[in-house]
């Protein structure tokens, strides 16, 4: 196999042949079609070594890309003999094969500063290589903890530099609203900002009283999205309701169930203040989704209903006389009239539809996407109602959650005993093995999540992401093998990350 590569090969083909020296002005011959990939690429080695990359004919070139229709729309061919021959079927497969071909470099190719590389050397190879499963992604938290364009933008580019291809982005919280609504103004001028936040857990009962918010407007998502596109990622934005909704009834109280204002959420955890199930609010509710997956035109789009308490639906007459009215036999049923409804209009809208496992507890709209987070066993239950499935189980894939039982780890989402190693990442298992063979194609793939109530700068990121999102991501690449055998990969790609700027967490 490569050493060099992360994640490595599911596939190796043939025997190596001759080895090749590159050298700046690098000649590349690529179909036309392909030639915002080559810029990107060429952008990349210019900004972190100075190098120029030019087009040439195919005689001339030192890079060959070749177009094979036939190939897996992610998967790519390198070869090195004499000199580079790439073949793949898209953009997305010449995306990641620049990107193993440059893992073959000295790590000076992934900088983040000029670095002068006057020379590249290229060990014959003959690889194929493609992903086993088609999401492979990382959940984003800009709500408890607002991230702006930039950061966003440099999230995309390391997780592409992982062959990720998805970037969720949690848009609304309690803490607050995230997205610029032109037709609902007070969502973020009331919704994005509130007066502090928690210093330590919440039973320590501590704020900060540091006034914190931030949103994202129309031109910013533009941005994010033409951003993403270039790295080939996609973005799915989450609208999390009818829970999760203080920032918006601190904006917006009438669609609350209560008559005492409210104010953005200061603390962690879960509000009991939520949406109330009027026929004006759920309106809203859908306007308002609707507005944002327009902004993102073709990506799924996640509505949430996780973690939506009832208990101010219990006690609202209003409430319990449309339970009875369509026939529902407990109030957290209730949830169900906005799964149903934002799943159908954002469907109708061409966008598939992303829901954390909780709206498993209901009737769900054939075709909802189910994240199972709560464990592994709820995607297997979704895959048995015939349901897709993105597995995302807290107990492996939350990087919210302490690294080690070190007395010197930062305040994490929980406390010890409670620890996610980087190991306990790479020893997580997609399919869980409960799963019957002939169900295996409703898991779609799975993502990390990172959760942002302990999170509040861009270091901070850095150090409990990585190296967790590296071992994730050989993981859902498909080709992970044993801790031991993949230890050194990481180390050597740890140094890419750390010429990258990244702030990642040493290993042990």
């Amino acid at each position: 196999m490569f050493p060099e590569l992360l994640p490595q090969p599911r596939f190796v083909s043939g025997d190596s042949g001759a080895g090749v020296v590159l050298q700046s002005p690098l000649h590349v011959h690529a179909p036309a079609a392909l030639a915002d990939t080559v810029a990107v690429f060429a952008s990349d080695l210019a900004n972190a070594v100075g190098w120029d990359v030019r087009s040439s004919d195919e005689q001339s070139a030192i890079i060959v890309v070749r177009v094979d229709e036939s190939m897996p729309a992610e998967g790519f061919a390198l070869r090195v003999d004499g000199r580079v021959d790439i073949t793949v079927a898209t953009a997305t497969g010449l995306s990641y094969a620049l990107t193993a071909l440059r893992q073959l470099g000295p790590v000076e190719l992934f900088g983040e500063t000029l670095s002068p590389c006057p020379e590249w050397r290229l060990p014959g190879i003959d690889l194929v290589d493609e992903p086993r499963f088609e999401w492979r992604g990382c959940h984003f938290d800009v709500s408890r903890h607002f991230f702006d364009v930039a950061t966003v933008c440099r999230m995309i580019d390391l997780i592409a530099m992982h062959r990720l291809n998805r970037l969720h982005l949690h848009l609304n919280d309690d803490q607050g609203w995230r997205v610029e609504i032109p037709a609902w103004p007070r969502l973020t001028t009331v919704g994005a900002y509130r007066s502090g936040s928690p210093v330590g857990h919440e039973d320590e009962k501590v704020q900060d009283n540091v006034p914190h918010g931030g949103f994202y407007t129309a031109a910013d998502i533009a941005s994010i999205n033409a951003h993403a596109a270039k790295r080939h990622v996609q973005i799915m934005p989450e609208i999390d309701l009818p829970g999760h909704a203080q920032a918006v009834l601190a904006a917006y109280p009438e669609f609350g169930n209560g008559d005492e204002p409210l104010a953005v959420w200061t603390h962690w955890g879960i509000s009991h203040n939520v949406l109330n199930v009027e026929p004006a609010t759920l309106d809203f509710a859908e306007e308002v989704v609707r507005y944002v997956a327009s902004l993102f035109p073709g990506s799924p789009v996640h509505i949430g209903g996780d973690e939506c308490p009832s208990d101010e639906w219990a006690a609202s007459p209003s409430a319990l006389a449309i339970m009875e009215a369509n026939g529902f036999d407990t109030p957290g049923e209730l949830q169900g009239l906005y799964t149903e409804r934002l799943g159908a209009a954002l469907q109708a809208d061409g966008h598939e539809v992303v829901a954390w496992d909780e709206v498993l507890d209901a009737d769900v709209l054939e075709g909802t996407i189910i994240a199972a987070w709560r464990n592994a066993s709820k995607g297997v239950r979704a895959a048995r109602r015939g349901l897709d499935t993105i597995m995302c189980p807290e107990q492996f894939l939350y990087l919210d959650v302490l690294n080690s039982d070190e007395p010197d780890e930062p305040v994490a989402i929980s406390p010890l005993p409670r620890v996610t190693t980087w190991e306990k990442v790479y020893g997580f298992q997609v399919i869980p093995d409960e799963l019957e063979p002939s169900l295996h194609h409703h898991v779609r793939g799975s993502q990390v999540q990172i959760w942002t109530e302990y999170i509040a700068t861009r270091d901070h990121l850095d150090y409990m992401t990585f190296p967790r999102l590296s071992a994730f991501a050989e993981v859902v690449w498909g080709s992970a093998t044993a801790v031991e055998d993949f230890r050194p990969r990481l180390e050597r790609h740890l140094e890419r990350l750390a010429a990258r700027g990244v702030r990642f967490r040493p290993l042990d």
